[in-house]
């Protein structure tokens, strides 16, 4: 049976409560580290998808340039990121995460672990790859979406 309108409003609310929970996660566990969430989601992103240009990093996260330069900045300040010149092309800055940086990082995914497990407490190894999975195929058809 195909879901109705009601159905999708219903997981759009399941959705935003776990965008809003998630902010609030976010929040607590990155003022610990004195950095603003969005900088701080930055950070995860150069850990995980490596080295980047500023541009293809506000394609990924579907936000402006100049958002991902002022978050960049404050990274970089802090000495959690750094920025090279791009071989070839002297005008492109290349932004990479710096062992620091990845120190922080690892501290707040400690964090993140710690709350999650607590929440999922009841749950075996593979109702949390049930819904990984199914989050997984949710994210990868709203970024489908999105782009089209």
């Amino acid at each position: 049976m195909k879901p109705t309108a009601d159905d999708y409003i219903g997981l759009l609310r399941q959705i935003r409560a776990l965008m809003e929970i998630q902010h609030a996660a976010t929040m607590r566990n990155w003022e610990r580290s004195q950095l603003q969430p969005g900088a701080g989601k930055l950070l995860a992103e150069l850990s995980y998808g490596g080295e980047a240009r500023i541009s293809d990093l506000a394609e990924r996260r579907f936000v402006d340039t100049s958002v991902v330069s002022r978050q960049a900045a404050q990274l970089e300040k802090l000495g959690l990121i750094e920025r090279r010149r791009a071989p070839g092309d002297a005008r492109v800055a290349l932004l990479r995460i710096t062992p620091e940086g990845e120190k922080v990082l690892e501290q707040w995914r400690e964090r993140q672990v710690e709350m999650l497990a607590a929440a999922v407490q009841d749950w075996d190894a593979a109702d949390v790859a049930i819904a990984s999975g199914y989050l997984d195929q949710l994210n990868n058809g709203l970024r489908a979406a999105l782009s089209g």
